[in-house]
């Protein structure tokens, strides 16, 4: 279902959910990005995440703008079911350091959160 959320601009899950991106962006860099975020759930076993954009314009290959970019497209899908509508995640802060460097903390979403225990409980292996 994440894989579907992220390959279209706009759709309906299996369970009635739909969602819409609302900003546009490299769908490229917008994937990179997001599977550097999910190995770092994974990893730190936590739904608020600080990441330092430069690190992750390094990883991915790519400027530090195009990776603010994708923060925004990724916290700009929104899920709705019921009436209730979410991001996929979140923006909790952003700062720039005195030496440039910029850090944001991003939250994920209850629905991506549901979706990754999921994957968790499938998966013995993964420690969440």
């Amino acid at each position: 279902m994440i894989q579907q959320v992220l390959s279209n601009r706009e759709g309906t899950l299996d369970r009635g959910v739909t969602f819409s991106w609302t900003c546009e962006g490299d769908d490229r860099v917008v994937g990179l990005v997001f599977d550097l975020l999910l190995d770092r759930y994974f990893f730190y076993n936590k739904t608020t995440l600080l990441t330092e954009v430069q690190e992750i314009a390094r990883l991915v290959g790519c400027r530090p703008a195009e990776i603010v970019r994708a923060f925004s497209c990724l916290s700009g899908i929104r899920l709705e079911s019921n009436h209730i509508t979410e991001r996929l995640m979140t923006i909790e802060e952003a700062a720039v350091s005195e030496e440039g460097a910029i850090s944001v903390t991003i939250r994920l979403g209850g629905w991506l959160t549901y979706q990754l225990h999921q994957i968790c409980l499938r998966d013995a292996v993964l420690p969440c």
